[in-house]
């Protein structure tokens, strides 16, 4: 038998709303944008106990531990990228590649290190603010998450971190969707999104495919520059706290599970999602199967 994981009250979410519009710019603002089973289960009394309490420091939403970097044009941030092929030259270059990559900001050029330092500050501030609202209030549309990419980069990369991504880019062995895609892809992704929580089933191995689908369907469009990785985080943080789930796990720091994570994100390019949504079963047993 299936059972619940509905949140505090037994409360369903209330629905994402959807706006029509994107985060293209006209012409008349700054740049044009021209146009991504196992069965275990929680009780509703066990979970309705644990506290809707977001760590602001929450593993694997930014810093460097969570490897959430990546290179502008190039690889994907780590937790959420791929690795190289084994024969690629990307290979051994991606190996120290948070060691000796630097930015270009607006405050004249900055380390990984420093970077990844100040954009921890702002993910801070960012998830604060989703908490701080009613979960129902909660409305993921595309100027929405495009709101999360300036808030957390704006003040650096006031150029780029403002709209969607107006280059292709290739994200190890993934050439993610065109970049004059990105727009009409997001709003389809928000659209998809709302429709899936709408008529999600009251049960783990459900919650586990949603997460699995909005990970890898968010990074395939990899609707930003860079820093796409930190807001599929942010985003499905997001999430957990509208359906009133209490904080899971979105990216490990450990090796091993970092690589099966990787292998499971390649295998949802060939349209098999079964080894992420394993994945995410395992996230989230590990806080709402107890």
């Amino acid at each position: 038998m299936k059972k619940s994981f509905k949140g505090k009250d037994n409360q369903r979410a209330g629905p994402i709303a959807l706006n029509e519009n994107s985060c293209q710019n006209t012409r008349g603002e700054q740049k044009h944008d021209r146009a991504r089973q196992k069965k275990t289960s929680a009780s509703p009394d066990k979970l309705a106990k644990k506290t809707l309490r977001y760590n602001n420091s929450e593993e694997g939403i930014s810093g460097k531990d969570s490897g959430s970097g990546g290179k502008i044009h190039g690889v994907r941030e780590g937790a959420g990228g791929y690795k190289p092929p084994e024969d690629s030259p990307e290979k051994d270059r991606t190996k120290s590649l948070d060691s000796t990559r630097s930015f270009e900001t607006s405050d004249g050029v900055k380390a990984y290190s420093k970077v990844s330092e100040l954009l921890a500050v702002t993910v801070v501030k960012v998830i604060e603010s989703i908490v701080a609202q009613r979960p129902e209030d909660i409305l993921v549309t595309p100027e929405w998450i495009c709101k999360l990419h300036k808030d957390i980069a704006g003040a650096l990369f006031p150029d780029w971190a403002v709209r969607f991504r107006d280059i292709n880019v290739q994200v190890g062995t993934l050439i993610p969707t065109p970049f004059y895609e990105v727009p009409i892809q997001s709003r389809l992704f928000c659209e998809d999104l709302k429709t899936r929580i709408n008529n999600l089933r009251d049960d783990m191995n459900a919650l586990a495919e949603l997460l699995a689908w909005i990970d890898w369907r968010f990074a395939w469009i990899h609707p930003f520059r860079d820093f796409t990785g930190r807001i599929g985080r942010i985003l499905l943080t997001a999430i957990f706290f509208k359906l009133r789930l209490p904080p899971i796990e979105t990216a490990s720091i450990e090796l091993k599970e970092k690589e099966k994570y990787l292998t499971a994100l390649r295998l949802g390019d060939t349209g098999d999602l079964t080894s992420l949504t394993d994945v995410w079963l395992n996230r989230v047993s590990k806080v709402l199967g107890k």
